[in-house]
């Protein structure tokens, strides 16, 4: 790919939840949550350019994303809705994401997009303004603007980010087939649901670095809906059981994707290695990575990174 003469590089990364409860429905068609997102070291990789053809021109390595509906597209145009630029913008997406995994890969792309933007073009939205103009886009686009590991309530677009002093390191399994967000939804009984859990013992768990003592209380309330939609979450969690020495096995958003959690690097790599052996899928070793130092300023060098 040419690269644009104004453009800058950047990394989209995707996120678990290590907590999600749904408080209930919206009068808007929303569910309120409350959950804890961690963004981890498993990447989409961006290029965001300027031009001088006034359109926006989307390119990705997997030719079937490249459509109007890709979330990094309607990022570029509420930007330039919301602040009136007139040139043209070009995006590069290479995915490393796998798409309907439950790890918000498409969310990614739409922050990384009005954070390159927000710089390139000088327009200094900020923080704040790029997670209420994210929200439009999508419920985890607010949380992705900085990343890092937040408490998220409302449908998402209240996002407490925090720098949590202990590191988390993850095994992730995608056993290839994707599970619709809508279905999980329709298919969760909230009459019939016990009692709400709460984040607030794990949340202060992770703000005191506790982080060994975290894993028992990941939860997902979306688990049993998607579970009974497809059998074979069962099969892959019973797969990667086998392999993760005792670690909660937790779903990854609405699914399909499954995660397990360590304090402890070698016993990640370990558990790692053993789901690999049994190859039920694709299988990830990543860890937590901290928020995205925002620039305030335009960078709008040949190439650059942020």
């Amino acid at each position: 790919m040419t690269l644009p003469a104004a453009s800058i590089k950047i990394q989209a990364p995707a996120k678990l939840n290590l907590f999600l409860e749904v408080l209930g429905r919206r009068s808007d068609g929303y569910h309120d949550l409350e959950s804890i997102f961690q963004a981890i070291s498993i990447y989409d990789h961006l290029t965001v350019g300027i031009t001088s053809s006034g359109a926006i021109d989307l390119s990705c390595s997997d030719k079937t994303l490249e459509t109007p509906d890709n979330l990094a597209f309607k990022a570029a145009q509420a930007f330039v809705g919301r602040t009136g630029f007139g040139g043209g913008i070009e995006i590069y997406l290479e995915k490393g994401i796998p798409v309907q995994a439950g790890l918000g890969g498409g969310s990614s792309d739409a922050a990384a997009v009005l954070v390159a933007l927000d710089v390139l073009t000088g327009a200094s939205l900020g923080a704040e303004r790029l997670r209420e103009l994210g929200a439009g886009i999508g419920s985890d686009v607010p949380f992705f603007i900085e990343g890092g590991t937040a408490l998220v309530r409302g449908r998402g677009e209240r996002v407490e980010n925090v720098d949590i002093p202990g590191k988390l390191y993850f095994v992730v399994l995608f056993a290839g087939f994707g599970i619709s967000t809508g279905d999980v939804y329709k298919n969760l009984k909230l009459k019939l649901t016990p009692e709400t859990e709460s984040a607030k013992v794990l949340w202060g768990l992770l703000l005191t670095g506790e982080v060994g003592s975290a894993g028992q209380y990941f939860f997902n309330r979306l688990k049993q809906p998607a579970y009974e939609l497809d059998g074979r979450l069962l099969q892959a969690e019973t797969a990667m059981r086998r392999c993760v020495g005792g670690a909660r096995v937790t779903l990854c958003g609405s699914g399909a994707g499954l995660f397990s959690a360590f304090a402890d690097r070698d016993r990640a790599f370990e558990a790692y290695r053993a789901l690999t052996a049994t190859n039920p899928g694709e299988i990830f070793l990543a860890e937590g990575v901290g928020r995205r130092a925002l620039s305030e300023s335009a960078k709008g060098d040949r190439g650059g990174n942020l």
